[in-house]
């Protein structure tokens, strides 16, 4: 008679048998998203790009990019010259001509961004080097800047637009980020939720200071109510800044 433990052994041999041969289950690899036509991907992120360039204005950290992309090709398809002044931005339409201003020292300059870039949360615009050195900051890694599209030669066909000037207030300087983002967050429960209050670094021989700054504010009116707000919350004296 042919035993139970015989079976036991039988069965768990072909189980072993039938584990060695059958081939791995592979599932196949997850669709990704399909792309708008005015969006790109890289590094796994998603951009957007702008619907139109009209009225931009925007302040941020400007970068520099050099010898490793020298003779590339750019978004556009054209080459990459160090020396020119060209830039690269994440979501304006190319070609889009601006001018930078650099908030340390304030020389501006005219530059056509040409391709895309830099992706890093922190970063506004992307210089060539020459525009950077144009800037005075070629030497340093950033500056803080303000960025502002041209329309007059954007778009010529809307004639000559009147231009207005940008107000900004500074509301202290910390070489402790920490400092400055606690700071920050009390400024943004002090002013209006649709004024922009962000971070600006700074490169200074010292080391790093990390400026808070409120606007573009719409006028000089905007611009006292805010200002007074900052001083009834013990927020520091706002420092104004123009730029034209």
């Amino acid at each position: 008679m042919i035993s139970l433990r015989f079976f036991i052994v039988a069965f768990v041999q072909c189980s072993l048998l039938l584990s060695c041969t059958l081939p791995p289950i592979i599932k196949p690899p997850a669709a990704k998203p399909k792309l708008g036509p005015n969006q790109y991907e890289v590094f796994g992120q998603v951009y957007e790009i702008m619907q139109e360039n009209v009225g931009y204005l925007e302040i941020g950290v400007a970068s520099w990019y050099g010898k490793k992309f020298h003779g590339r090709l750019t978004a556009m398809g054209e080459t990459y010259d160090m020396f020119g002044l060209t830039a690269a931005h994440k979501a304006l339409p190319l070609p889009t001509v601006v001018k930078v201003t650099n908030l340390d020292n304030g020389q501006s300059i005219i530059v056509r961004v040409n391709d895309r870039g830099p992706f890093h949360d922190d970063r506004l615009i992307d210089l060539s080097w020459g525009a950077a050195k144009a800037l005075g900051f070629e030497n340093q890694g950033t500056a803080p800047v303000v960025v502002e599209a041209l329309d007059e030669v954007n778009h010529p066909e809307l004639g000559k637009l009147k231009h207005q000037e940008s107000y900004y207030l500074q509301v202290g300087a910390f070489i402790s980020r920490a400092g400055a983002a606690k700071q920050m967050t009390d400024v943004k429960l002090a002013v209006p939720e649709e004024v922009p209050v962000r971070i600006l670094t700074s490169e200074m021989e010292t080391g790093m200071l990390y400026k808070v700054w409120i606007g573009p504010l719409n006028d000089p009116e905007e611009e006292s109510v805010v200002a007074l707000r900052i001083r009834d919350r013990n927020l520091g004296k706002a420092l104004r800044v123009t730029v034209e």
